[in-house]
């Protein structure tokens, strides 16, 4: 019999909310060693025995902050049923930009710098954090990437690694800059700038077109 909980109804969806918002808050204030499910409780109301269900713990509670983030960010990848319709680059630029938006925001910068200083004392922590938000990501854009071939609008030969190297052009050394506090914080102009730049080397190579006809789709990941 399977043990996983049932899907929540609107009720259970607002409780789960709830739940999220006063762990991030808990995490942010405290760490993660620190914070314990009381506080949580505390602020959001319910029971311990409904967080385990639905959330299995402290560390499922703040992966499911990360997944509650990730799914933000891959809303404009959209589903098979209106790929069709899409533009790839058009699509790209959205899902960078939702990327980029979130991943810069002092909450994300804050819960980056806490599951960073938390891995060493709580590795499982780190594999829960990954799973739910930068493999997940790089998993649907690569379903995107994969359904957009074999609807003859792109022609990528490798999905699985051309989303996981979209997914560091589009941050190149902005996120990593923020995070070490090296120099001033990047406009948005510079934001936009680096998402459209990273789309347009992804689509297009930064070879002449005719040495990009002569290029090998697996070193690429994108064939001409």
């Amino acid at each position: 019999m399977s043990s996983a909980a049932p899907a929540p109804t609107i009720r259970g969806r607002a409780r789960d909310a709830a739940i999220l918002e006063a762990a991030r808050a808990v995490f942010l204030e405290h760490g993660f060693e620190a914070a314990t499910l009381d506080l949580v409780i505390g602020r959001s109301g319910g029971s311990r025995a409904t967080l385990y269900q639905r959330f299995g713990g402290k560390a499922g509670l703040f992966a499911a902050i990360i997944r509650d983030l990730r799914d933000k960010i891959v809303a404009p990848l959209g589903t098979a049923a209106d790929g069709e319709r899409s533009n790839p680059a058009e699509v790209l630029v959205g899902f960078g930009r939702r990327f980029m938006s979130i991943l810069m925001t002092d909450e994300s910068l804050a819960l980056y710098r806490l599951v960073i200083g938390e891995t060493r004392h709580f590795p499982e922590l780190g594999r829960l954090v990954f799973e739910a938000g930068p493999a997940a990501a790089a998993e649907r854009l690569s379903d995107y990437l994969r359904r957009a071939t074999q609807q003859g609008r792109l022609a990528v030969a490798d999905p699985d690694l051309a989303a996981r190297q979209f997914l560091e052009m589009v941050k190149g050394d902005l996120h990593t800059r923020t995070l070490f506090g090296a120099g001033r914080r990047p406009s948005s102009r510079e934001i936009d700038d680096c998402v459209r730049g990273a789309v347009a080397t992804f689509l297009y190579g930064a070879a002449t077109r005719r040495r990009a006809r002569r290029r090998s789709a697996p070193r690429t990941g994108i064939r001409s």
